[in-house]
């Protein structure tokens, strides 16, 4: 069960949804900015740092399966991904490590681990995805670079929608009020899809974090929900990424 919650939620997370858009409206112009002021201000509120760390609530649920865990996670922007989990808060269950060019875990249950690249996640999509989709996700920025010329304003809501190389769909929603995103999702050609969701994002100094995200994966009949809670963030904290994968632990192939 933790190996198949860590490969979802830490790899196929970066994956997948298309949200369904309305058609769009016809709004008040005092209601509808220019697309370079909906980005400026949404780029001014997002929280600027070196590293982040804390600890993240993570729930799990697909069909009759689910669980809860514990993680402390630690970001050095641009460079690093680094989460620990736990479950009831005490026995170490898993370690996760991330970088622009590489994908590690391991989890203790079955004495298994995981070191390669992002191949599965590129074959999945059929396009190319990397270390800054997943960062950005986990930090509440957009996964794909908004285009000015591809905003448009709907039910009280600033939605950007893009295909990425042809046989991608992306879609960004941004709150016409706050500026936070709502949501962001993807879909491929073979509909398999991934939709997230920021309930809540949360002030630290003048800046904004998430403070709770929900992801929704769905591929052929299976649905799978992640449910991420951001317990403590501190920012710009020296930190270190303590991972080594155990000797006699088996290697795992996707």
């Amino acid at each position: 069960m933790y190996r198949r919650f860590l490969k979802i939620s830490f790899v196929l997370a970066v994956l997948i949804a298309f949200s369904g858009c309305k058609s769009s409206k016809v709004a008040g112009a005092a209601k509808v900015k220019s697309a370079r002021v909906v980005l400026n201000t949404f780029e001014d509120n997002l929280a600027e740092f070196e590293t982040v760390t804390g600890r993240i609530k993570a729930g799990y649920l697909s069909g009759e399966d689910s669980q809860s865990i514990s993680i402390t996670y630690r970001i050095e922007k641009d460079k690093a991904i680094w989460m620990s989990a736990k479950v009831m808060g005490l026995l170490p269950v898993a370690k996760v490590y991330i970088t622009p060019g590489r994908f590690q875990y391991y989890e203790k249950i079955n004495g298994t681990y995981f070191d390669g690249n992002f191949a599965l996640a590129e074959e999945f999509l059929g396009v190319e995805v990397d270390f800054q989709n997943l960062q950005n996700l986990l930090i509440g920025r957009p996964m794909y670079e908004l285009k000015r010329n591809q905003m448009i304003f709907d039910d009280n809501a600033y939605v950007f929608l893009q295909n990425i190389k042809s046989i991608l769909g992306y879609s960004a929603i941004l709150d016409s009020r706050r500026f936070d995103l709502k949501s962001q999702s993807l879909r491929n050609v073979r509909n398999e899809s991934l939709e997230v969701e920021y309930y809540r994002f949360q002030s630290v100094g003048d800046k904004k974090f998430p403070s709770k995200l929900i992801m929704t994966a769905k591929k052929d009949e299976e649905i799978v929900l992640i449910d991420l809670e951001y317990r403590s963030v501190m920012f710009n904290k020296e930190l270190s990424f303590p991972f080594s994968i155990p000797s006699n632990y088996e290697r795992i192939e996707f």
